[in-house]
């Protein structure tokens, strides 16, 4: 195997060189310098000696020339190998001493093994060569004429860079490995309102915050970090004269050819014109956002108002319709066996049945709208949700088809939550009926819950930092496009045929969720099905058993005013209460209801009022009979409270609201429990 020995100062050009002999098959061996070659070369006697010219010390042509002088290694072929020379400028003086071929670093690696492959091959030099004369003065005019090269090549450089670093509408720094500069444009100095003389040393150190000064260095030395990459950020700074600007730095380290970081360069720019352009972009964003929103809010609002509007006078009308209903069936049942026949009664009942599924129909309808504004007459009371949803498995499995499973999976450790049972009953209700509608051949249903507490920096869809409560209701049905995810809340909105939905389930189940200061979240995509996420405020207090509701008790005779515009209302409330066995005393409107009270120099045990009503409403009559009256406790009577609300859309405390319409039971139960609380509270007083 033949041995070739390779000289260079540069370890990497030492690499490459002997990673490609070694693909030839030969032995290799190193030297860093001419001295060591020397010496290698008379130790190791190799068969080729590959050299660059250009070395610190004794160059490649004083090698050759020591190499020829010396018998023991004046046979040794070798082969010139550099950056720097071409092959003409090197032959001249290379061939003198019998230099095998000279190659260019640049050239083919190939290049390399087929020079060796013929050194070998060929007649090697014979004797001891004679020293030239003149190789002295020959060899320095070859290296200097190469160096006066370099320098022009340099200079030329120099002049170039500095005419482009002098214009540059971007600031440059050069320095050194220990983080000072050596050179600053003059666009540094006016972005930084300083001369570029101050900017010397550490002087340019301004531009950055302190932060990234310490990134820069290792420590004590104050030297650059060897080991830097690029660095980048933005800093805001204020100059001499009080201009606050922002800059866009840019710090690379300066490496040699052995990967060495030899110093620094770093570009600034002023990004001032920019950031404010960002600025105003996103401001303005910002703006059109809050319009926007506005907008839809005032809009929201304004259907909110009609809705309630809407809702209150379909509401008396329905509480009409409902009661009368309740009222012919008692009638029915009374004469049944003595002026109609069970059949007679029938026929009649199932008409009153029928009266009865439309008023219940339009009644949802009309809580759908009130709820959808946040106006609906709510009791929030602490609720355990998985409770709620167990109580409700066998409705959901009627509601849906048999052709969709259904599912749930609750979390036994979830904490319980502060809503209305009713109304938390209606939105599973209503979002189990749309999934169902969504799976019209075949499908699969399921109600998850579990705690989530958001991340105090990250709040949970925009809702503040608390805990809360998750409750995920999945199908696997249609889903929906992004645009339809996006309407799918708004009110009257559906995808339903016409005539077979209102289109106001989701928008209830959102104006629900939002008045008990949640959040109501879709995701869905077409083809994988529909996720609805509600997060609840959750609260560490229990939930209260379930307690059954206790029989009605007939009044002891006590006396009720009775206030209401509407006067079929005021008849019916009059004549459930009368039947009952209370002492009524009615008025149309709150200014006559004053009127009675004033007039009637007995006791007067309840109020019982419509809340809107013209000139004075139920709110208004409630204070100024409190008066004269300060212990009659007073059951508002309404679907449609805004009255009585509280900017989160709750109940004033200590105010009790029977929603129209309502049936005998539920206004001779909840008159009953005003009267034995207002009882109670004078006998505590006592």
């Amino acid at each position: 195997m033949a041995t070739v020995l390779i000289v260079d100062d540069r370890p990497t050009n030492l690499v490459i060189a002997h990673e490609t002999l070694d693909l030839g098959g030969y032995e290799v061996i190193e030297a860093a310098d001419g001295h060591d070659a020397l010496a290698v070369a008379k130790d190791r006697h190799p068969d080729v000696v590959v050299t660059d010219v250009m070395m610190p010390g004794v160059d490649g042509f004083q090698l050759v020339s020591e190499l020829r002088c010396d018998p023991r290694t004046a046979d040794i072929p070798v082969l010139l190998y550099t950056a720097h020379y071409s092959p003409e400028e090197a032959l001249p003086l290379a061939a003198s001493f019998g230099v095998t071929g000279v190659l260019s670093k640049a050239g083919d690696p190939l290049e390399l093994l087929d020079a060796v492959a013929r050194a070998l091959h060929e007649h090697p030099p014979s004797g001891v060569a004679a020293a030239h004369p003149d190789f002295g003065e020959r060899h320095l005019y070859t290296v200097n004429a190469k160096l006066m090269e370099k320098i022009e090549a340099l200079d030329e450089s120099n002049a170039t860079f500095f005419a482009m670093a002098q214009e540059s509408p971007v600031g440059i720094v050069i320095g050194d490995r220990d983080g000072l500069a050596s050179y600053a444009n003059p666009r540094l100095g006016d972005i930084t309102g300083t001369s570029a003389v101050d900017l010397l040393g550490q002087g340019w150190l301004r531009c950055l915050p302190a932060v990234h000064r310490r990134a820069l260095h290792t420590g004590p030395g104050d030297s650059l970090d060897p080991t830097m990459t690029d660095q980048r950020f933005r800093e805001k700074l204020t100059s001499s004269d009080g201009r606050t600007s922002w800059l866009s730095v840019l710090i690379r380290a300066i490496r040699d050819s052995e990967h060495r970081m030899t110093g620094f360069i770093a570009m600034i720019d002023d990004i001032t014109t920019m950031v404010e352009a960002d600025e105003r972009h996103r401001a303005e964003e910002r703006d059109r956002e809050i319009e926007a929103r506005r907008q839809v809010t005032a809009r929201f609002d304004s259907l909110a108002r009609l809705s309630g509007g809407v809702a209150h006078d379909f509401n008396n009308i329905l509480g009409i319709i409902l009661s009368y209903d309740e009222f012919a069936r008692d009638a029915i049942l009374d004469a049944v066996g003595t002026r109609l026949t069970d059949e007679d009664a029938r026929a009649i009942t199932t008409d009153l049945d029928k009266i009865k599924q439309a008023g219940e129909r339009a009644s949802r309808l009309a809580h759908q709208m009130l709820a959808f504004g946040g106006r609906e007459v709510v009791t929030p009371t602490v609720v355990d949700v998985n409770t709620v949803i167990s109580d409700l498995h066998d409705t959901f499995t009627g509601t849906l088809g048999e052709h969709v499973s259904f599912t749930t999976r609750l979390d036994p450790a979830l904490r319980a939550v502060r809503i209305d049972p009713g109304q938390l009953s209606e939105i599973l209700t209503n979002l189990t009926t749309n999934a169902n509608d969504a799976m019209p051949d075949s499908g699969a249903l399921r109600i998850e819950t579990h705690d989530a507490d958001p991340d105090p920096d990250t709040h949970l869809h925009g809702l503040p930092a608390d805990h809360y409560i998750h409750i995920a209701v999945t199908d696997n049905g249609e889903g929906m496009t992004a645009d339809v995810a996006g309407q799918a809340m708004e009110p009257f909105f559906t995808t339903r045929p016409r005539g077979q939905g209102t289109g106001l389930g989701l928008a209830t189940a959102y104006g629900i969720v939002k008045q008990a200061g949640g959040e109501l979240v879709i995701e869905s995509e077409p083809g994988t099905g529909t996720t609805i996420h509600l997060y609840l405020p959750a609260t560490e207090q229990p939930a209260p058993p379930t307690e059954r509701p206790s029989p009605v008790v007939p009044s002891s005779g006590q006396t009720i005013l009775v206030v209401d515009d509407e006067e079929g209302l005021r008849a019916i409330v009059t004549r459930i209460l009368t039947v009952a066995g209370y002492h009524v005393r009615t008025a149309a409107t709150g200014h006559e209801a004053v009127t009675v009270a004033d007039s009637d120099p007995g006791v007067i045990h309840a109020l019982v009022t419509d809340v809107v009503m013209p000139a004075m409403n139920g709110r208004e009559l409630a204070e100024a009979l409190h008066t004269t009256r300060p212990d009659m406790p007073v059951l508002y009577l309404s679907g449609y409270a805004a009255p009585l609300m509280t900017e989160q859309g709750l109940l004033e405390p200590g105010v009790t609201v029977l929603g129209k319409p309502f049936t005998k039971t539920e206004l001779l139960t909840t008159l009953k429990a005003v009267l034995d609380s207002s009882h109670q509270s004078s006998m505590r007083l006592r």
